[in-house]
């Protein structure tokens, strides 16, 4: 059996931009969410259905190559499926074409099923991932991990989860970890400077009513790109880490 593969249109708003009129990389991964919850819902098997058997799906781990972000007006077509998957962790690929076809931002990333209430991960039940046709292996591809910040040279910024920061899983939504990386960089570099790549690694959950820092060291590299890395955490616990190259313009 084949993989499915699901494609969707989506016009970029000017609230999902920042004031270079390109697309945020929060706002990217909140799109390429959508596209994946809607071909489980296409399939039969979406939220409510994975619900029954106690577990929900989350996101360990993102690599993304980007050739340019998507810009205000811009209608881009997001294309998704899972490649392949083994007891505890699946294996899923995004695409984001503009309207010539060309391909803007390729991304693959490990998922897994958390047990909703004990908050752990969990075996993934066979009846929410056959349907997508993915093939079962013994060891799903690894993924580039992010490399740590070093702390003590780090400069970081406090922030307050709040209300809105939490989701349907009952903690932040993936997209606000981003958020608040990029938050801690400087707006003169910002709007100077695009991302080219990014690997994103999520390794505990960040809950309503903590605080949490943003760390990010900078770098240049031998090539002349900008290397950002970040993590983020709730006092002494490591929750999020990443690395973005960046171009300038």
């Amino acid at each position: 059996m084949e993989p499915t593969e699901y494609s969707e249109k989506h016009r970029v708003t000017y609230y999902e931009a920042d004031f270079t009129k390109r697309m945020t990389l929060a706002m990217m991964l909140d799109v390429i969410i959508l596209a994946s919850e809607d071909h489980s819902d296409y399939l039969g098997v979406g939220a409510d259905f994975v619900r029954k058997f106690g577990v929900t799906w989350i996101v360990i781990q993102y690599n993304v190559d980007i050739n340019r972000m998507p810009t205000v007006d811009e209608e881009i077509t997001v294309t998704t499926k899972s490649k392949s998957y083994n007891k505890y962790f699946a294996y899923r690929e995004f695409k984001i074409k503009d309207e010539n076809g060309d391909l803007l931002v390729h991304m693959t990333g490990l998922w897994a099923v958390m047990n909703y209430e004990a908050r752990r991960i969990s075996s993934i039940p066979s009846e929410i991932v056959t349907p997508f046709g993915a093939e079962k292996v013994n060891k799903v591809p690894k993924l580039m991990k992010p490399l740590k910040v070093d702390l003590d040279k780090s400069n970081h910024r406090r922030f307050s989860v709040r209300y809105t920061d939490i989701d349907s899983n009952k903690h932040v939504n993936n997209a606000h970890y981003m958020d608040w990386m990029i938050n801690v960089l400087p707006s003169e570099f910002l709007t100077t400077h695009s991302p080219i790549h990014f690997d994103l690694r999520y390794e505990n959950e960040v809950k309503y009513g903590t605080d949490i820092e943003s760390h990010y060291n900078m770098e240049k590299l031998e090539s002349g790109n900008i290397l950002t890395k970040h993590e983020i955490m709730s006092g002494d616990k490591h929750c999020t880490v990443a690395d973005i190259i960046w171009q300038n313009d």
